[in-house]
C-alpha cells in the first residue's frame, strides 16, 4: 500500500472516529443494591402531562420618555377635537333652529373639527407605527394611567424578542429576571411591537412591569423573560431537573428496567420550567427515571473498567 492510500484511510478513520463521537448513545450501567443505597438512588414514574406553553425572550428595559410625550399630544388633540366636535354641534343646532348662526359659520367649524380629528389620527397612527396596537387599543383612561406610573417611575416599559413566537400571543402571566439574579418580577403584556428590522428571527412584544426598591430598572438593562401562553398547550414528560444530565453536548436521564440496572438515554427538552424540563422524546410514560443520584451513575458509568469497583 503506497503513501497516499496509507493517508487516505487514516483520515477515514479519523472522520468515522468524529462521527461516532457526535452521535448520542445510550448506555448502561449496574449497581449493587450497597452501592445503589450509598448513591441515594431515588426514582419516579415518568407520565404524561399537559401545559401552558411557555415562552422565553431576552428583553430590553426602555426609555419611556417618548411615549409619554406621545400620549401627552395626544391627549391635547383629543380635548382640542371634543371642543371642536361640541362647537360644530352647537352651531348646528342654532342653524336649524334658524337663529343667529349663519351657514358660513356652520362650514368653518366643520372644517374645523374635521381638521382636529385629522390631528388625533394621525397622532394615532404615529403611536401605532412606534409603539404598536396595543397602545391605540388602551381606553384614555389606561393610557393616563400609564403615562403617569411612567413619569412617577413606578411603571418601566420592557421590550421582548421572542424566537419562532406566534402570530397572535395572549399573555397569562409574565416574569422577569434580572440577568445572574433568580428575583423575579411579574410583567404585563401591552401588545406587540412594530417590525422594524425584517431580518429579524423572531417578533418584539411591549411589556410593563413594577419596578421595587431592590429593582431599580434602567433604560437598557437586559433581562430574561418567561412569557406564559394563555391559549396554547403543549404535552409531554416533565421531570426534575436533577433528573436532567448535561454531557456531550446533549440531555440525558437515566432509567431503571430492573433494580439495579439502568440505562442512559438522550432527551429531547421542549421546554425548560422553574424546577423542571418538559420531554417530548427519550423517556416515554411508565418509564422509572432516576431523580436522585444521577450525577453518581454518570461517574459509575464513566468509571475505567480497570479500575476498583465496589461490589
Amino acid at each position: 500500500m503506497n503513501t497516499h492510500a496509507v493517508r487516505r484511510l487514516f483520515l477515514r478513520s479519523i472522520v468515522f472516529s468524529a462521527l461516532l463521537l457526535a452521535v448520542p448513545v445510550r448506555a448502561e450501567v449496574e449497581l449493587s443494591e450497597q452501592v445503589r443505597s450509598n448513591f441515594g438512588i431515588s426514582t419516579i414514574t415518568a407520565s404524561t402531562v399537559q401545559l401552558n406553553r411557555q415562552w422565553h425572550a431576552t428583553a430590553q428595559v426602555l426609555d419611556g420618555l417618548t411615549l409619554v410625550t406621545g400620549l401627552a399630544d395626544l391627549r391635547a388633540a383629543q380635548a382640542t377635537a371634543d371642543a371642536s366636535k361640541a362647537e360644530l354641534q352647537r352651531l348646528e343646532q342654532l342653524y336649524k333652529a334658524d337663529t343667529n348662526a349663519a351657514l358660513k359659520n356652520v362650514e368653518a367649524a366643520r372644517a374645523q373639527a374635521i381638521g382636529d380629528n385629522g390631528r388625533v389620527q394621525t397622532l394615532q397612527a404615529q403611536l401605532i407605527s412606534s409603539w404598536g396596537a396595543g397602545i391605540a387599543r388602551m381606553k384614555a383612561n389606561e393610557r393616563e394611567q400609564l403615562a403617569q406610573g411612567l413619569l412617577a417611575g413606578t411603571l418601566v416599559l420592557v421590550r421582548a424578542e421572542l424566537i419562532n413566537a406566534p402570530t397572535a400571543f395572549t399573555a397569562s402571566s409574565i416574569r422577569m429576571k434580572l440577568l445572574n439574579d433568580e428575583a423575579t418580577l411579574n410583567g404585563k403584556l401591552i401588545g406587540a411591537l412594530p417590525q422594524t428590522n425584517s431580518q429579524t428571527l423572531g417578533k418584539s412584544y411591549l411589556l410593563s412591569t413594577q419596578p421595587t426598591k431592590e429593582w431599580e430598572l434602567q433604560a437598557g438593562q437586559m433581562l430574561s423573560v418567561e412569557l406564559q401562553d394563555a391559549t396554547r398547550t403543549t404535552s409531554g414528560i416533565k421531570l426534575p431537573r436533577a433528573a436532567v444530565l448535561r454531557w456531550q453536548g446533549q440531555q440525558w436521564a437515566y432509567i431503571e428496567t430492573v433494580a439495579g440496572h439502568y440505562e442512559r438515554e438522550a432527551l429531547t427538552v421542549s421546554q425548560w420550567l422553574d424546577d423542571a424540563v418538559l420531554v417530548s422524546a427519550g423517556i416515554k410514560p411508565g418509564d422509572k427515571v432516576v431523580v436522585s443520584g444521577a450525577g453518581l451513575l454518570l461517574g459509575a458509568e464513566l468509571k475505567p473498567a480497570n479500575s476498583d469497583k465496589e461490589e
